[in-house]
Formats: structure tokens, sequence, C-alpha cells
């Protein structure tokens, strides 16, 4: 007797998490997981090889979320492809944590390195009146990020601009102005890039994950220029991690600039906020 959908994929590689391979059954069938309780059909042959062949994928380490063509992003979903850096939940959390430091909704947006756009639709879902620029380095991202904000809907809402940090055209105009300067920016030394997981490793692209020898490289070039960008009142926002602590400690201590850090919700050095 042939085997119904999820009695196949229930017998499939017990190296993958189960809920992983529900998501995988779903996505091949075209349909939910309850109608296929429901009806208690089986994959014709098309769909169980597909199966199998990203099963055996996701075994590899390809991100799930590179098989399935899509990553959830707070209350949305992105298209996300090899190339571009997949959103993480602590990048999530980058948001919501930015929201609550903003004493007043921001009129003038800049995020440094979009990637899947994911950081710029979300502001721009949550402030409708703000100007937002999102920058990136890659032609590829910047393709992504459009097209997840034409999906989205507000696409002519933000303004796409390949460009390496603040060096993109109509940066100087921006000097003086920014309510909000945001970015998720690469931060892991380089000596450690070969320790990550696979489907980190292998799959994200280096250029948004080498921070250079202490990780901190980056992010230095960005604080760097941040007195000169924020207005004001301005705030900066961005993703760290614990091993920028030291290189951070010696950064503030000739810096004019006030820095007030966040952990995310394991309780690890993740955000660092910024003011004039």
């Amino acid at each position: 007797m042939q085997k119904t959908a999820l009695e196949e994929v229930r017998s499939a590689s017990l190296k993958i998490d189960w809920q992983e391979r529900l998501l995988l059954l779903e996505y091949v069938a075209g349909r939910s997981l309850p109608t296929l309780i429901a009806r208690k059909e089986p994959l014709d042959p098309d769909q169980s090889s597909r199966l199998s062949d990203l099963i055996e994928q996701r075994e590899k380490g390809v991100p799930l979320q590179l098989l399935l063509g899509t990553a959830a992003f707070l209350d949305f979903d992105l298209e996300v492809t090899q190339g571009v850096f997949i959103p993480r939940p602590e990048t999530e959390q980058l948001v919501e944590r930015t929201l609550d430091e903003l004493n007043e909704d921001p009129g003038l947006i800049l995020e440094l390195g979009t990637g899947t756009g994911a950081i710029a639709i979300a502001l721009a879902q949550k402030f409708p009146e703000a100007r937002i620029i999102a920058t990136d380095l890659a032609p590829v991202a910047l393709r992504l990020a459009e097209r997840n904000a034409e999906r989205m809907k507000i696409r002519e809402r933000i303004q796409f601009v390949m460009g390496n940090l603040f060096g993109f055209e109509g940066a100087s105009r921006l000097e003086g102005k920014l309510d909000l300067l945001i970015s998720n920016p690469p931060y892991i030394p380089t000596g450690l890039l070969a320790e990550l997981p696979v489907e980190v490793r292998n799959f994200d692209p280096s250029i948004s994950l080498d921070g250079g020898s202490d990780g901190f490289r980056i992010v230095k070039r960005i604080l760097d220029e941040t007195e000169r960008f924020l207005a004001p009142k301005g705030l900066a926002a961005l993703e760290i991690d614990l091993l920028l602590s030291e290189p951070l400690e010696r950064y503030a201590e000739t810096s004019p600039l006030q820095f007030k850090k966040g952990v995310d919700s394991y309780g690890n050095l993740r955000f660092l906020f910024v003011r004039r």
C-alpha cells in the first residue's frame, strides 16, 4: 500500500528536524499540513523525488530558507536567494529594540547594508511618512530588496542605492539630518569565520560576515561617520556581538558619542545604540 504524504515524510531522514520536514512537505505538495492530513493522499512520483532531494540538501547544510525560497521576518515573509544574507531573529530584535529607543517617529532613515530589505521594509511599514534610504554594495542584494519591497507594496517608499556604507551618490546631502541610522554590519572576526555553522559559513556571503581581524572594522567605519550624519536628536542602531566588547570599549574612551548597549533574548550583548 502506498504511503501517504505524511507517512513518507515521517520515514524520511531523522537527521532533519520534524518541523522542518513538515515545512518541506507543505512546500513540495503545495498544500497545508491540515489538508494533507485530512485527505491522506500520497505524493506523486515527482513530488516524492523533490522532497527527497530537498531533505538531502538540508542534510548537507543548505539553509531551510533557501530551500523554501522564503524567510519569515517579524510579521511578513521575504524572498531569499543564495548570495544574500538571510535575516535572523536577532535582526528582528534589532528592529524591535530600536523602536523602543526612538523618542519620536523618524522623518529620515538610512539603512546601511540592506540585504533582503528586511529592516527597511519593516521600518517603512511602521513609519509610513518617513523617507527611507537603503544601501548595499551587492547588486544581487539590491535587486532582491527591491522585489521584496514590491511584494509588500511599498517599493515607492524606499530608495535603494548602491554604495559601500556612506559611499553612495548623494550621501553628503544627508549630513546632520538622519533621525535614524540603522545597520546589521559584518562583525565576525576573520579568524572565526571557519568555525561558523555550515549553513552560515557556506551559504551567507562572506562580505556580510567578515568584520576584519577583531570584528570591529566595519562597525568602526560606521561609528566614525555617525556624529557627522546624525541629526542633533538622531539615533544610530547597530547589531553587534559580545566579541566586540573590548574594541568597542577602547573606541568609546575617546569618542564624543553616547553609547548604550543592549542584549538579545538570550542575554547576550547584541545591540548598540548611539547618540550624539
